[in-house]
């Protein structure tokens, strides 16, 4: 390859950028024109999703354990959708379920539920 300079040609290396004008500048705003429009905000996250789960960890009798694993598998259902369809059934009957709990205790699943 000849050389640039011997040749009088210029070689572009890279290419120049246009800045991003600022609100601060109004002379940027002149040039340039007006600043990129912000991307909206995202919209809040509801917590907790309704279909979402938390993972605990529990004891059972082998006996109870036994059955939950036949009825799962000739149930043809997950072990979650029985539990929750039995602790709904059992919750249903039973007002301290559905009553709030102190704010204290409160703050506490909160943390639970946000993680």
């Amino acid at each position: 390859m000849p050389d640039p300079k011997k040749s009088g040609k210029l070689l572009m290396v890279g290419h120049l950028s246009r800045p991003t004008p600022t609100a601060a500048d109004p002379l940027d705003q002149l040039v340039y024109g007006p600043p990129p429009a912000a991307a909206p905000a995202a919209p809040p996250v509801e917590s907790p999703a309704p279909n979402r789960r938390i993972v605990f960890t529990n004891q059972l009798t082998p006996a109870t354990y036994t059955q939950l694993r036949q009825y799962e598998y000739w149930g043809r259902l997950a072990i979650h959708e029985i539990l929750d369809a039995a602790l709904s059934a059992y919750f249903a009957d039973r007002p301290e379920a559905h009553q709030p709990l102190p704010e204290k205790e409160r703050a506490k699943l909160r943390g639970k539920l946000l993680e």
